[in-house]
């Protein structure tokens, strides 16, 4: 009777045999041209039972989550998981053929209804109801995976590149290594990620980002024939560079896994000097005891001087005071800016001016619309 309430690993244990845990021993993802190592393709697994026989094959879609594939993708060499679909919804060039599978792994599953718990290293952390090798799965169940592994990007180099390789403000954006080179998938590049680059490509700003296939004239952006010359494609994507980010390396990339071409390339046009661009400037008075934005006069030859300034990249405008200016140039170029040709303009410091001269504005109408300064300096080459 006490035999009986052994379990089978207590009993093999006192008849002096014993158990090894399974493991996963292989794991590689295929494609459909039978090429083994991919980062996106259909799962093939070699696992190891707990009576030491080994089996090869896929592992069934049935009670996947993003965990289990997430770990999935480690056994396989990556360091995380993008994406997961059975094959019946996968795009046939991932899809491990149903003659390889049944040729190469005489149409076995290794594993069913894998479930693997968060931060899981070996099967100890998962469990499947199936013992390996078996299963009530067909083919159309198994899994492919699309991984991905983090691209070195420290000590690579930014260019922007149009026509036959011509560097420019503006074109494809091309990575530049010791050893490789190659282009950026544009999928999820942000504003500041796209900056970043530009900074990196020795400008100050971004004017503009998007996928090569958007931009318009093929002169903007690198040519076919030179990509095909130069065998170019794209080499990293999901790119994120954040407002901690000081140099290329410390921006996070993935090397590409197959999702984009050079055609989804990313795209910059930069430009050096100020993000922000002057579109408006005139002279405007009140009277004193009157914050009226309606009565207030603009367009004459005397006034505080209002700005418009516009954000290139957001559109955002903004309008205020700029700070006073030493620069006989800048001033003059002031006048011109309203329709006067002053080359010496009698100027002043606002607060320098009586408050009742009603040729200014004044204090009450500054403070009491909140009016602010929305530029730190404005210098202008004279006219």
């Amino acid at each position: 009777m006490f035999t009986q309430l052994l379990t089978t690993t207590a009993a093999l244990l006192l008849l002096g045999g014993h158990t090894q845990a399974e493991s996963i021993t292989h794991a590689t993802l295929i494609n459909s041209k039978d090429q083994t190592g991919v980062s996106w393709g259909t799962l093939v697994v070699t696992v190891k039972g707990d009576d030491g026989n080994t089996t090869t094959g896929m592992v069934c879609d049935d009670v996947m989550t993003n965990t289990t594939a997430d770990f999935l993708c480690k056994a396989a060499g990556f360091d995380s998981m993008k994406q997961w679909i059975g094959i019946h919804s996968s795009p046939l060039e991932y899809r491990l053929s149903l003659s390889s599978w049944t040729t190469q792994f005489d149409r076995r599953f290794a594993l069913d209804d894998l479930r693997c718990g968060p931060g899981a290293r070996n099967l100890d952390g998962c469990t499947h109801v199936n013992p390996v090798g078996g299963h009530n799965c067909g083919y159309y169940e198994g899994m492919v995976l699309r991984c991905s592994k983090r691209m070195d990007l420290q000590g690579m180099n930014v260019e922007l590149q149009k026509g036959d390789g011509v560097i420019s403000a503006y074109g494809t954006v091309v990575l530049i290594g010791t050893q490789s080179r190659g282009l950026v998938c544009a999928d999820g590049v942000d504003a500041g990620t796209a900056k970043f680059l530009c900074q990196e490509a020795g400008y100050d700003h971004v004017v503009g980002y998007n996928a090569t296939k958007n931009v318009g004239s093929s002169s903007s952006r690198l040519d076919c024939d030179t990509m095909r010359d130069w065998d170019i494609s794209v080499i990293a994507e999901a790119i994120n560079c954040t407002s901690n980010s000081t140099k290329l390396g410390d921006c996070s990339a993935s090397i590409a896994s197959g999702g984009c071409d050079a055609d989804d390339a990313l795209w910059l046009s930069c430009e050096r000097g100020s993000e922000w661009e002057l579109t408006n400037l005139y002279l405007a008075y009140n009277a004193a005891g009157d914050h009226s934005i309606y009565t207030v006069g603009r367009g004459g030859r005397f006034g505080t001087v209002v700005v418009t300034v516009r954000n290139k990249i957001t559109g955002e405008e903004r309008t205020g005071l700029t700070p006073y200016t030493g620069s006989a140039y800048t001033r003059s170029s002031m006048c011109s800016m309203t329709g006067y040709t002053n080359r010496y303009p009698t100027y002043r410091r606002t607060g320098q001016i009586n408050e009742n001269s009603d040729t200014k504005l004044t204090c009450g109408f500054i403070l009491e619309n909140r009016m602010e300064f929305v530029l730190s300096s404005l210098w202008c080459p004279g006219y």
